[in-house]
């Protein structure tokens, strides 16, 4: 990316500041509160604009580009106008309260609309299970119903403060690292820094605000949209060649998905749909045991991190059904720790907080958490 876009990050981030002092003014007007129920983890009234605050800057930025004919707006047409309506659907329930088959079916339309007119979808599995190339019917439908589940599932995860933006970073650092293209840093650059913003109201006690759904929804098609560039074989963006991509766009996406497949499973095994809300989340069941908000999220995305860099370890020694059952076990690991070790694991982590992270806590504890 040219150097003069990141001459437009100080004046972006400014915009974005101005925009979340201007909307918690209003919040309470336009239907943007967040108000205390059973599954919160909050106290209080929140107002839930941090979408808004990151996302009209952006669309206003990418408008101005397009009139000015720049290459790769005009040639990335489709994931903005997917992205837009994706976040369109998220401000309506922020307002709204809209029902989970309800955002499921337009989220369909909107991924059906993403990989039609970009032409990126999962269109071989790359050998996994043996398979290569896919039928194109097969790879649209799949992919269709993977940029749902990824947009819910990213939208699912923003239960803990600066949980989704964080794991949210990691993800756009990994895609923008292996495929390198202009608009993917100019995503990571500007989302990236919209991002590091809210994270610093998010965390903050007497001027909070949430991502909201238009927020984390917005956050969920971005991550769908490079998962499905990254794995259109004719793209050519594979430069870790001992480790399947299929396996590279889910360790991207780590937290959510695993997250979200956890929860389905133990919704539909109890009897109760899959879209039910509740409070079964590793972040819930973390907060639970004696982790704080911070604490909790640090610890995610450590986690997050670990498991990435271990994967491309031993990824060159394993084959593909090595790799899932080494992952499985991994999972399993982590499960069982919080599940029967949680007091042993929530003093270590404070012990660990205060040696490894004490210098991050006091840069946020004067600028961020009060």
């Amino acid at each position: 990316m040219s150097y003069k876009f990141y001459l437009i990050v100080p004046l972006f981030s400014a915009c974005v500041v101005l925009l979340v002092n201007l909307l918690k003014t209003k919040a309470n007007t336009l239907g943007l509160i967040d108000k205390v129920n059973e599954r919160s983890s909050h106290k209080g009234i929140v107002p839930k604009l941090g979408g808004l605050t990151i996302f009209v800057p952006f669309f206003a930025l990418t408008l101005t580009l397009f009139t000015l004919n720049i290459d790769f707006i005009i040639t990335n047409t489709p994931l903005l106008i997917g992205l837009l309506a994706t976040v369109a659907l998220g401000w309506v329930d922020d307002r709204l309260d809209l029902s989970g088959k309800l955002k499921f079916i337009i989220q369909l339309g909107i991924g059906a609309y993403y990989i039609t007119f970009s032409g990126n979808y999962v269109d071989s599995l790359y050998g996994l299970f043996g398979i290569y190339d896919l039928n194109p019917w097969v790879g649209i439908s799949l992919s269709t119903i993977t940029i749902a589940f990824i947009i819910n599932a990213v939208n699912l995860s923003d239960g803990v403060d600066g949980l989704s933006a964080s794991t949210t970073l990691l993800s756009l650092v990994v895609f923008t690292s292996l495929m390198g293209k202009v608009h993917h840093y100019f995503i990571l650059t500007f989302i990236g820094a919209g991002l590091l913003i809210n994270l610093r109201y998010n965390f903050s006690i007497k001027k909070k605000i949430f991502l909201g759904d238009a927020g984390s929804l917005g956050l969920g098609f971005i991550l769908s949209s490079l998962a499905m560039e990254f794995l259109k074989s004719g793209n050519e963006f594979h430069p870790l060649p001992d480790m399947n991509p299929i396996f590279i766009a889910i360790l991207a996406l780590a937290y959510p998905i695993a997250d979200t497949l956890r929860v389905f499973v133990l919704r539909v095994s109890s009897g109760q749909s899959p879209f039910k809300a509740d409070r079964r989340h590793l972040h819930h069941v973390l907060l639970n045991k004696g982790f704080s908000h911070l604490g909790t999220t640090t610890f995610i995305f450590f986690c997050v991190g670990t498991v990435f860099w271990i994967n491309r370890l031993v990824a060159p020694v394993m084959n593909d059904y090595g790799i899932i059952l080494f992952n499985l076990g991994l999972i399993l690991v982590i499960h069982l720790f919080v599940r029967f070790r949680s007091v042993q694991l929530c003093k270590f982590w404070s012990s660990f907080s205060r040696t490894v992270y004490q210098p991050v806590k006091k840069v946020l504890s004067r600028y961020a958490i009060n």
